[in-house]
Formats: structure tokens, sequence, C-alpha cells
């Protein structure tokens, strides 16, 4: 019985893993460009001047917001606009990963020096690390990886202006 409810949720763990693993490499990709941008530099430049307190709230800002644009959405596919809903969902989970990626690595630093919040992100990141480890040992994820990895190259070399 163990095994037969622990396969399906190793592969949705592996399916969610991979995901959002793209999603957040080339958002991150993104925001960094965006940073660029003299107007973002500068707003970026006070944000990682924050003290930890200020950066707590600045971290957490933009997942209020999203949180309440996915609930517009999910509220649309429950009205029946499954279409219009899921839009509004997907846009806002790419938005989320977007922001929170770039403002945490922003705020990291400030974020650190609360010690609740150390100890939640040493946890945090040592669950998934041992995830990581577990999945990795998989000949099957392996494999997806490296056909995502593919894919991305070929549409990046698709992409690439001649």
């Amino acid at each position: 019985m163990k095994r037969f409810i622990l396969v399906p949720l190793t592969w949705l763990a592996a399916m969610f893993f991979l995901i959002e693993e793209f999603i957040w490499d080339q958002t991150e990709r993104l925001m960094a460009r965006l940073g660029t941008l003299s107007l973002i530099h500068a707003i970026e430049r006070h944000i990682v001047a924050l003290p930890p307190r200020w950066a707590m709230f600045v971290f957490l800002l933009p997942s209020l917001i999203l949180i309440s644009a996915k609930f517009i959405g999910l509220h649309a596919i429950a009205s029946g606009h499954w279409f219009f809903g899921a839009a509004i969902f997907v846009v806002a989970k790419l938005l989320g990963v977007a922001l929170f990626s770039r403002i945490f690595n922003l705020t990291r630093p400030a974020l650190m020096q609360v010690r609740w919040f150390a100890g939640l992100y040493n946890k945090v990141m040592l669950y998934l690390n041992l995830i990581h480890t577990y999945l990795d040992q998989w000949p099957a994820y392996q494999m997806v990886k490296k056909t995502i990895k593919s894919l991305i190259a070929r549409v990046k070399a698709i992409m690439r202006p001649v």
C-alpha cells in the first residue's frame, strides 16, 4: 500500500520540481535583465539597503497582491470562465515566481538577519535538497530533465537571430 501511494506522489513531486525549476530559472534571467534598466536598478538599490523589517514587508507584499489575482482566476474558473481564469492564474503564477525570485535575491541578506526566517529558510532548503537528492537518483527523472534541457536548447537555437 505504501508503494502504491508513494510512486504517484514521487512523480507528482518530480513534475512540480521540474516545472518550478524551469520557471524559476527563466524568470530569474528575465528579471535580472530588467534590473539593468535605470529606474528598476534605482528601486533595487533601495530594496537592497532596507533594514530587515522593511525587507520582510517588501518581500511579502507581491505575494499578497498575487494571491488576490489567483483568487480572481479561481473565481473565474468556478464561474464557468475556465480559459480566462486559467490564464489569470498562470500569469499570476509566472509573475509571482519572477517577483519572488528577484525580490528574494535582493532582500536575502536582510531577511537572514531575522532569526526565525533564517531558521525557516534553512529547514526548507534542507528538505528541498533531500527531495532533489532523492529525485536525482531516478533514471526517469534524469531523462525528463535531459529532454527538457534539449528542448530548451532547440527553442533557443530556433529563436536566435541569424
